[in-house]
């Protein structure tokens, strides 16, 4: 199963894992350069291969695998985690696009009686940019409730998620967050939310607990400001004309 390292603030890019190994360290011709303090210039290396992924510390070198310090070679499973100083990146399946249907001449078309079955691609995938889910994608093809509860559709197990803390649904190329009531708080963007739309890019956290909404095959776009839904945009552009006229008033007086 093909594997790859997703960072957890983006200090390099995600990096999928090839065939034998991949160096980590500060050295500038290390596979995965990272130039930080603390760490060396041939921090550890990685083992892929027929077998899984091992990892291998150089010694002298700090690895926390899952907050544990590790030496020597270990083997890894997905979803570890590893900290290289203040850096830290997951171990996460690495999803390969789907291979195209070779093309059909008009008679083989003709000729084709059976029925073809697609996967569903979801319209939206939730991204966990922090906290324990950090580096795992959650489709989002329906109505999704989010909380601590055990049948909670996206459940987060934490004292500071309410049992039933928000309520997504998509909608056409939005999403509708809804907060439904939690304690600490639904969240679009850094700005607290009691309901409000997202699109592409946007980050959505439920107290601390930071996604990243997406859709799958298009390139990430800056976050905006979350809108609430119903909300008129006409006063605020009404009073941005009238300060311009007032402006040019007192300029010409």
């Amino acid at each position: 199963m093909a594997m790859k390292l997703v960072f957890q603030s983006g200090e390099h890019p995600q990096f999928p894992l090839p065939e034998g190994s991949s160096s980590i360290g500060s050295a500038p011709d290390a596979d995965i350069p990272l130039g930080r303090e603390g760490i060396e210039p041939l921090h550890c290396e990685l083992l892929s291969g027929a077998h899984g992924v091992r990892l291998r510390v150089i010694p002298g070198a700090r690895v926390l695998v899952n907050e544990r310090p590790v030496d020597g070679v270990i083997a890894l499973r997905g979803n570890d985690v590893l900290s290289l100083a203040d850096v830290k990146a997951r171990l996460v399946d690495a999803v390969e696009e789907l291979p195209r249907a070779p093309a059909l001449a008009g008679d083989e078309r003709s000729e084709m009686n059976a029925t073809m079955v697609r996967p569903v691609v979801p319209k939206f995938a939730l991204r966990a940019v922090s906290g324990a889910l950090f580096g795992r994608s959650f489709p989002l093809q329906s109505i999704l409730s989010i909380g601590r509860a055990e049948d909670a559709g996206l459940r987060i197990p934490l004292d500071s998620i309410s049992r039933q803390h928000a309520r997504l649904t998509p909608a056409g190329n939005e999403v509708l967050v809804e907060d439904l009531g939690s304690a600490n708080g639904t969240w679009i963007n850094g700005k607290r939310i009691t309901r409000a739309s997202a699109s592409h890019g946007d980050e959505i956290s439920f107290d601390k607990e930071r996604f990243q909404l997406l859709v799958p095959g298009q390139p990430v776009a800056a976050p905006r400001r979350a809108r609430r839904v119903g909300g008129a945009r006409w006063p605020w552009m009404l009073a941005a004309v009238l300060a311009g006229a007032a402006l040019a008033a007192w300029l010409i007086l």
